[in-house]
């Protein structure tokens, strides 16, 4: 029997219920790095909207609205952006897919890599049009372009792992 008073089972409690957003924001700060391609401004790969869009789904309880809002807003200070846009863009996320978490429970993987990619579209164009009117004008499109595409390609692992990361914090009974 686990004596729940105990202070190793109210530590461990804390640490599975932080896991998610401390993975989130460390995620955000190794991705930062500018990947180099030849011909184009650096570009980020946005992991951030990955696990926002994953925990979103999954165990929202895990990954409150919060600290969805103080990641984009951390994502927005390492990538110079306006302050805003970033969690702007995870809170409206996080929202449409704890709403729609009906729509995509039980459905294929394909299924719910197809929701990501719409949700990144949608994020990526809404960022470039944020960014742009902030800017005063249009702001070069292709990096948005190459983030969605990397991004959405690079899903499957991270949602393999955050799969994995899910499984972990399931209580042991």
């Amino acid at each position: 029997m686990i004596d729940r008073n105990s202070t190793w089972y109210k530590i461990d409690f804390i640490a599975r219920r932080v896991t998610p957003f401390l993975l989130t924001i460390v995620l955000v700060i190794i991705a930062q790095a500018p990947l180099k391609v030849p011909g184009v401004t650096p570009v980020t790969l946005s992991v951030g909207l990955i696990s926002v869009y994953y925990w979103a789904l999954h165990r929202p309880s895990m990954l409150p609205v919060a600290a969805v809002f103080c990641t984009g807003l951390l994502q927005d200070i390492l990538a110079f952006t306006p302050l805003g846009i970033g969690s702007l863009s995870l809170v409206i996320v996080y929202g449409v897919m704890v709403s729609q978490r009906r729509l995509f429970h039980g459905k294929s993987f394909v299924f719910v890599w197809w929701g990501f990619a719409m949700t990144a579209l949608a994020v990526g164009i809404m960022r470039w049009l944020l960014v742009s009117m902030i800017e005063g004008n249009t702001v070069l499109f292709m990096p948005s372009i190459i983030e969605f595409v990397l991004t959405v390609t690079l899903y499957p692992a991270f949602g393999y792992f955050f799969v994995l990361v899910h499984r972990s914090l399931l209580p042991d009974h």
